[in-house]
């Protein structure tokens, strides 16, 4: 049997969906992504219309797309 994979698009949008959203440092582990093409990848979400969260924790900043629709 074939295994589907997933692409690491959706992977990163997987967990920016997840109610504690994800760190910078969680999905460049997941991706394999150096820090500067996640960065690229979510302002390409926002120019797509996607509404993106910023919060500051303590270990650093965390992501997380809104519930809102997009324009």
């Amino acid at each position: 049997m074939s295994r589907i994979s997933q692409t690491k698009s959706a992977l990163v949008q997987k967990m920016l969906r997840a109610k504690q959203g994800a760190s910078v440092a969680q999905i460049c582990k997941a991706t394999d992504w150096p820090a500067h093409t996640l960065r690229a990848f979510l302002s390409r979400l926002r120019k797509a219309g996607e509404t993106i969260e910023r919060e500051d924790a303590d270990g650093g900043s965390r992501y997380r797309l809104s519930a809102e629709a997009k324009a």
